[in-house]
Formats: structure tokens, sequence, C-alpha cells
């Protein structure tokens, strides 16, 4: 891999601090968590500016170039913090500076709460690892990679909706989202309404409390 994404500041800890025992050369390529997108980790190779050689505890500028740059299009912003690691061992903290890969930058007038499904309602979250099990970190990054997609589903109720409706069933919540993908007034209908057409949910409630009370 030779490309840049981004350029970054990097603090390695020390090796006292779980940090590496010896230097990294450029070419180093640790795996990479961005802050708010734990369910994803990808790889980055770091090329450090103005040095060929990090020492643990060092700060150094570096260009780095990722893996699965489709997953972040468009999620990417300056100053966004990550952390790099070997296995579970963290090596060291970054801080994006720049970046140089313009389709994995962030619209700056689109909030992150919209398009990070880490920041949806915690109910959300916890449905979907109840529902999906061993699965839920697929289910989640499809979900994931349908709000990002599209303006129009960054929308708790339609989200609530989807996961109803994916049935604790992976291979059902891919059909599911690419029905929502057609049309999503199919989903809410689907998910809210019985067969008579009677209004039975309402998913802009959080999970346990969509239930319609019959009036009397």
């Amino acid at each position: 891999m030779n490309k840049s994404d981004f350029i970054a500041e990097l603090k390695f800890q020390t090796t006292e601090k779980s940090g590496r025992k010896s230097y990294a050369q450029s070419g180093y390529r640790p795996h990479i968590e961005f802050e708010n997108y734990p369910e994803y980790w990808t790889s980055g190779q770091q090329t450090y500016i103005g040095t060929d050689f990090v020492l643990p505890g060092e700060t150094v500028n570096a260009e780095i170039g990722i893996l699965s740059t489709e997953y972040f299009t468009k999620r990417l912003y300056e100053n966004m913090e990550f952390k790099f690691c070997e296995g579970s061992r963290t090596i060291g903290f970054g801080k994006i500076i720049k970046i140089t890969n313009q389709d994995l930058k962030s619209d700056p007038n689109t909030a992150q709460e919209s398009i990070n499904l880490n920041l949806y309602p915690i109910d959300i979250i916890e449905k979907i690892k109840l529902d999906f099990g061993q699965s839920w970190n697929k289910a989640f990054s499809e979900i994931q990679k349908l709000i990002i997609s599209n303006e129009s589903f960054r929308n708790n109720r339609i989200v609530r909706s989807i996961i109803y409706l994916g049935n604790k069933d992976i291979v059902h919540l891919e059909k599911t989202i690419k029905q929502a993908k057609t049309d999503w007034r199919d989903i809410l209908l689907w998910a809210e309404y019985d067969k008579k057409e009677k209004r039975v949910r309402d998913f802009n409630n959080e999970f346990g409390k969509e239930e319609i009370k019959a009036s009397r």
C-alpha cells in the first residue's frame, strides 16, 4: 500500500505503557480504531515525515494509508482521534491533521450524530447486539452503510423498523435493507401496521415502548 489518505500526528506509547519495545520504521502498519467506530478496525500504513524511525514515547507526523476506505467514505474529519494497535495492545494514539483522500472527508454540514450509528440512541445499539448475537457486527455494519448512503435513512424510526423487520436473522436484515433502498415507506408500513392497516407500533419510541395500547 503506497498511498496517503490523511496526515496525522502520532503519539507512541512508552514501553512501560504497553508501547513497542523497539522503534517503528516507515511502512509500519498497525490496526487502527477511529473514535466512535469500534465495530470496524482497519489497517493503516504509516510513512513518517522527516524521519524513518520512531522510538517508543516519541511524537511524529505521518502520512497514513488505510485499507477498506469504502467503509469510511465521507466519515473522517480533521482533529478526529484514533488509536493504533498490535492485536489487543494499544501502541499509540493519533489525531488527523489533514485529509488528503477527499472521498473520505466528512461533509462539514453533516452532524456526526446523524451518520454514525454508534451515536444513535443506546436502545438501538443494544437491540442489534441482542437480536443478532454473533452476527451483530455484520448487522451493525450493514445498517451503518445504509445511513451513510442517503440522508433519508438517518432517522431513528426507520432504523428501529429495519431492525424489527430483520427478525434476528442477518439474511432477512439484508433483504429488509434492500427493500428500504427501494422505498423506505414500505418498511414503516410493514413494521408499524397490522394486516388490517391499523397502527400497532410506533418506532419513534425506543424498543420496549413501541407498542401502541389499544384504546377502550
